[in-house]
């Protein structure tokens, strides 16, 4: 029954991207507009028995946080942050849980890595894919422990012939989420360091939310509450479907390098979904995640430039989008140790108690770090 449920699966997701490609590239001919997103699933391999206790321990299971009692669009309606929870653990049944036990029950100074998907996601393939990007995390983390939250969001709708504008809407409602994502942070133990790790339109959210948390404003509104606790934020973005330059000054997303200390973006140009991301609107600069940030984007970015640094992973992605291109690959977690797992934060507690220097991050990460 298991592996019918995971054909099954394939099919529908196959079907899916076959059906966006074909509407993006008719989009793209009949009216120079297209874009970028297409389905994204993922299956469950067999269940490894855990010998684990029923306590959560870090690297026993995760969380998912759900957007979609929230309201999705903010004409009548403000942001009300309304979080579905649930529990996974290893080998057992998923358990409906609620924000105040997953704030109870993380562990202090142990880093938290939330994870946001992108567009097109489907609720029966959110599990799957939660569950693939947490082995591929505990894959690439070499034994250190870390907590993962799998932020979902609504980003699911029927598809029409014009992929544009469905895309559209999505891009708006990847950025008014990034309000319940600033929520959720906000609600975390001040102790756990935060890394957010952002795939496709999901970096949409992620730049939306750390805008906010600096002051910003998205969709007329601004957040309660912005970084109050000096909490430690990294970010790493996967095939991002955001301009190149929606973070330097005066744009979209201008205040987001104010909230973390350090940005890392996989850029691969063979990407055919970022390719032609640029044709879905007039006036629309290429995608984050086929150029990276761009020598004009450091000359403006300044002081800040020193926060970002691009990866190029063309040569193992090859002409691919979807997320199990990425979560295949254990080596690229690892790559991005420093990022999700503060790595070098760890190395540093184990130096000489007496010597209490600062994590030298540029040494670690080869960029240089600056002040926002």
């Amino acid at each position: 029954m298991a592996n019918l449920n995971s054909i099954a699966i394939h099919v529908r997701s196959v079907a899916r991207t076959t059906f966006v490609v074909i509407a993006l590239l008719c989009n793209s001919l009949l009216f120079a507009q297209t874009v970028t997103e297409v389905a994204e699933v993922l299956t469950v391999p067999p269940c490894v028995q855990s010998s684990s206790s029923d306590f959560c321990l870090p690297q026993t299971g995760y969380w998912i946080v759900s957007t979609a009692a929230s309201p999705q669009s903010f004409f009548d309606t403000p942001p009300v942050f309304c979080a579905g929870v649930s529990r996974h653990e290893n080998c057992k049944t998923p358990r409906n849980s609620c924000l105040d036990e997953l704030c109870q029950q993380l562990i202090p100074g142990i880093p938290v890595c939330i994870v946001v998907h992108g567009s097109f996601m489907d609720s029966p393939s959110v599990v799957p894919e939660a569950s693939a990007t947490w082995r591929w995390l505990k894959e690439g983390s070499c034994g250190q422990s870390f907590q993962m939250i799998y932020f979902s969001w609504p980003s699911d709708r029927p598809l029409t012939a014009l992929a544009s504008i469905d895309v559209a809407v999505l891009g708006k409602r990847a950025s008014r989420n990034g309000f319940y994502l600033a929520s959720l942070i906000e609600k975390l133990p001040a102790e756990c360091p935060i890394s957010l790790v952002g795939h496709s339109h999901g970096t949409r959210v992620i730049s939306s939310s750390l805008h906010l948390m600096a002051g910003g404003v998205v969709e007329g509104y601004q957040h309660v509450s912005s970084r109050r606790n000096g909490r430690r934020i990294r970010t790493v973005f996967i095939a991002s479907a955001i301009d190149h330059d929606w973070l330097n000054p005066g744009e979209r997303f201008d205040r987001a390098l104010c909230s973390t200390e350090c940005l890392l973006t996989m850029t691969n140009h063979l990407d055919p979904a970022l390719m032609i991301y640029p044709f879905r609107r007039i006036g629309s600069s290429r995608a984050l995640g086929c150029t990276g940030f761009t020598s004009k984007d450091y000359t403006k970015l300044g002081a800040r430039g020193g926060k970002v640094r691009n990866l190029d992973v063309s040569t193992q992605i090859k002409v691919g989008h979807l997320w199990p291109n990425y979560v295949s690959r254990p080596n690229l977690a690892r790559q991005i140790g420093n990022y999700v797992y503060f790595s070098d934060v760890i190395a540093q507690s184990l130096s000489a108690p007496e010597v209490q220097e600062k994590p030298r991050i540029a040494e670690m990460m080869e960029f240089n770090h600056a002040a926002p």
